[in-house]
């Protein structure tokens, strides 16, 4: 099993521009920063609302046991627990230089990102990183070994990157993407990049990539 190079646990996490996120000291709820609210509180008040073991109506209530906001079910008292989403991604490289894809959908919307997706049931990480490059930008890969792991406060989602092998395909766009691009290292769009994962993660793997060349 290879060693991760990075591990990013950010303690203050930032937009992809470098702009002040939410601290780590002050995520002590689902809400962030306290009980005041925050985009995990307003993921649950779109998204969960409903107990899956009886039907009650859930409720965000801080759990005295725990220090922390909980989703809890009015009617039985079970606690929902939210678990983190993976994200399996690959950094392809034809010709010398980096693939990225323009996002085509919210979030992000017109920024640039490297290809991957969730992963699903049934897949590795590795194999699900090889799917979504396949899906997203047409390219068959072989994932080899880690860029990183990249987990933020103020975020429910673990994005695990990969270096790749190339094995085929043409990159192409799909219906989420608008555009796909080769970027030689200096000519990287980091001004425009979609996700602090995405910065953090090309970091790492242009450093990883000069020590190998």
């Amino acid at each position: 099993m290879w060693p991760l190079p990075s591990c990013r646990h950010k303690d203050d996490a930032t937009a992809a521009n470098g702009s002040p996120g939410v601290g780590a000291r002050a995520w002590n709820s689902y809400g962030g920063g306290g009980r005041q609210g925050g985009p995990l509180r307003r993921e649950v008040e779109e998204t969960l609302r409903f107990c899956a073991a009886c039907g009650g109506r859930l409720e965000l209530r801080f759990v005295a046991e725990e220090g922390k906001e909980r989703l809890v079910c009015r009617a039985c008292g079970r606690i929902t627990y939210l678990d983190p989403k993976i994200s399996a991604c690959t950094v392809p490289v034809l010709d010398g230089r980096i693939l990225l894809a323009r996002r085509g959908i919210e979030p992000a919307r017109g920024r640039w990102v490297f290809p991957g997706g969730y992963m699903e049931r049934g897949e590795t990480v590795p194999q699900a990183a090889e799917r979504e490059t396949f899906e997203e930008v047409g390219l068959r890969v072989r994932a080899t070994r880690p860029v990183g792991i990249y987990s933020y406060p103020d975020s429910v989602v673990v994005v695990i990157v990969y270096h790749c092998e190339v094995l085929g395909g043409e990159p192409a766009p799909n219906s989420e993407t608008l555009e796909v691009r080769l970027f030689s290292p200096d000519e990287i769009p980091w001004d425009e990049l979609a996700f602090p994962s995405t910065r953090d993660a090309l970091r790492d793997f242009l450093a990883q990539w000069g020590r190998q060349a």
